[in-house]
């Protein structure tokens, strides 16, 4: 009985003492993370209306799904301190936040400092930067730890991050490839390149270039986006439609001809304030 009993008592002791060990981040920074539970004290969900900073519209994106682009990461720190951020939260230079133009609030991202390989989980609660080809703004403490909080700005890679396995969503749907097992005593076989006729188009020429401004899940804000690039291309480019695809209304501009048609029309429209347009070929 007193060995049972002096067995409990050490197993409590443990328990208490693990308890009680530092961690780098609290568990939640780990765990999965629902929209609610990622609201700081005082704020709401937003993902807003278009917006216009110093003559330049921002539309906010209904989804995050999918987010993965690069660019220029900044911070800001005291000046914000203790100031409201754009969903209504307390900005806290301490915190793991950060800033964006068109991310839905709230939002969990990976961002991942370019120059030296270091990556951080953040939280969007705020809009920024404003700054020509700024990406995200980040917290202090944030760009402390990606390492460029003495520099000032990095080369970043931003990806929204999957709620539920806690890892970026553009490499979450990706299927696993099984990767072929090769004995070191079978000698492989080096495949013949096979001679492709000059005239054959590879995949791309074969298909027709598009600019797809956005997907939008209201045909009436897929219009207002149309109508307000319309005045911006004249007849002599491919049209501006609408298109109606499964739950979502696309805004494209096609088809172009040529790649390089295609990229002139795209960056006409980003510096209309739609940065998230791309080049398809359908």
């Amino acid at each position: 009985m007193q060995r049972t009993i002096k067995l409990l008592l050490v197993l409590c002791a443990l328990s208490w003492l693990s308890a009680c060990a530092p961690t780098r981040y609290p568990p939640s920074y780990h765990a999965p993370k629902t929209v609610d539970s990622m609201l700081g004290e005082g704020g709401y969900i937003k993902t807003g209306n278009p917006y216009n900073i110093d003559g330049k519209t921002y539309y906010p994106l209904e989804s995050g799904d999918q987010y993965d682009q690069t660019g220029i990461g900044s911070w800001y720190g005291k000046e914000f301190h203790g100031k409201k951020t754009a969903n209504g939260e307390i900005y806290d230079m301490y915190a793991l936040t950060a800033a964006h133009t068109v991310l839905p609030m709230p939002s969990m991202v990976l961002v991942t400092n370019l120059d030296n390989g270091k990556s951080i989980k953040v939280r969007i609660n705020d809009r920024g930067p404003f700054v020509k080809n700024r990406l995200i703004d980040l917290s202090y403490s944030a760009a402390k730890a990606l390492g460029y909080s003495e520099v000032g700005t990095a080369r970043v890679r931003v990806q929204t991050l999957d709620a539920n396995r806690n890892v970026p969503v553009s490499e979450s749907s990706k299927p696993k490839v099984q990767e072929p097992v090769v004995l070191a005593s079978v000698p492989v076989p080096v495949p013949v390149p096979v001679p492709v006729p000059a005239d054959k188009p590879n995949q791309n020429q074969m298909k027709q270039a598009f600019v797809q401004v956005g997907a939008f899940s209201e045909k009436e804000r897929a219009e207002g986006v149309l109508n307000d690039l319309q005045p911006s291309f004249d007849a002599s480019h491919p049209p501006l439609r609408v298109e109606a695809a499964t739950h979502v209304y696309r805004v494209r501009i096609g088809p172009f001809d040529l790649d390089k048609d295609a990229e002139v029309a795209l960056e006409r429209v980003r510096s209309h304030g739609y940065v998230e347009a791309m080049i398809i070929h359908d």
